[in-house]
C-alpha cells in the first residue's frame, strides 16, 4: 500500500527538520566551513543524497538554517500588524521573549556565525543579513503600525530603533549564557529592555 500524499509530505517535513537540527549541531561544533554535508547527513541519520534533495547544496542548507534560527520563535512574537495597534509594551514583551528564547536555544550556532563572519566576511555577513531581513522588516512594520495608532512618538527612526532593541537582547543573551552575570536573571533583563525601549518610544506627554 502506497503512502498518501499527506503522509509523504509529513515525512519529508520531518526529514527536513532532522537535517536542520543536525546542521545546527554540526556547524556549532565544527564551524561553518569545516562541517561537511556528509557528516551532517550522518548526524541526521539519512544519506547525503537526501540532504541534497532537500537543500540542493551546502549553501542552500546554510541559508535554511539561518532562516530558521532567526524566524522560528521571533515570528511567533511578531504576529500581525493589527495586534500592534494595541498597547505597545505587551507587544514588545511578547516579541522580546520569543526572540531571546530563540537566540538562547541556538546560542552555540550563533556564536559560530559571528566568528565565521569575521573570518569570511563577504560570504558569512551576506548569509546573516539575508536571513535577518524578513524578520527585521516585519518588526519595523509592526512598530510603524504602533506609531500610526499613537503609541510611538513621531520622529523616531524605526529601523534604527528596531536594530537597537534587538541588539540589546542579543548582547544580553551572549553575556547571560557565558555566566558573566549573576545579579539578575534573563527574564529580568528582557523585561528591563522592554521597559526602557517602550519608555523611549512613548509619545511626549503634553503639559
Amino acid at each position: 500500500m502506497q503512502d498518501s500524499p499527506t503522509q509523504k509530505k509529513s515525512e519529508q517535513t520531518a526529514t527536513r527538520e532532522k537535517l536542520l537540527d543536525a546542521a545546527i549541531k554540526t556547524f556549532a561544533r565544527d564551524g561553518l566551513y569545516r562541517a561537511t554535508t556528509r557528516v551532517i547527513a550522518a548526524e541526521a541519520g539519512v544519506n547525503e543524497v537526501t540532504l541534497f534533495r532537500h537543500f540542493q547544496n551546502k549553501e542552500g542548507l546554510i541559508n535554511a538554517v539561518m532562516s530558521r534560527v532567526v524566524e522560528f520563535h521571533s515570528n511567533e512574537g511578531l504576529a500581525d500588524d493589527a495586534l500592534w495597534k494595541g498597547e505597545l509594551k505587551p507587544n514588545l514583551l511578547r516579541f522580546a521573549k520569543a526572540l531571546y528564547a530563540s537566540m538562547e536555544r541556538d546560542e552555540a550556532f550563533i556564536r559560530t556565525m559571528v566568528g565565521e563572519a569575521k573570518r569570511h566576511p563577504d560570504h558569512s555577513q551576506k548569509v546573516i543579513m539575508d536571513a535577518v531581513k524578513p524578520t527585521r522588516a516585519r518588526f519595523v512594520a509592526n512598530l510603524e503600525a504602533a506609531r500610526k495608532a499613537g503609541h510611538i512618538r513621531k520622529g523616531v527612526d524605526l529601523i534604527v530603533a528596531a536594530d537597537a532593541f534587538t541588539g540589546m537582547l542579543f548582547g544580553g543573551m551572549l553575556k547571560n549564557t557565558t555566566g558573566c552575570v549573576d545579579e539578575y536573571t534573563a527574564t529580568q533583563y528582557v523585561a528591563t529592555c522592554v521597559d526602557l525601549f517602550a519608555a523611549g518610544l512613548a509619545p511626549v506627554a503634553r503639559p
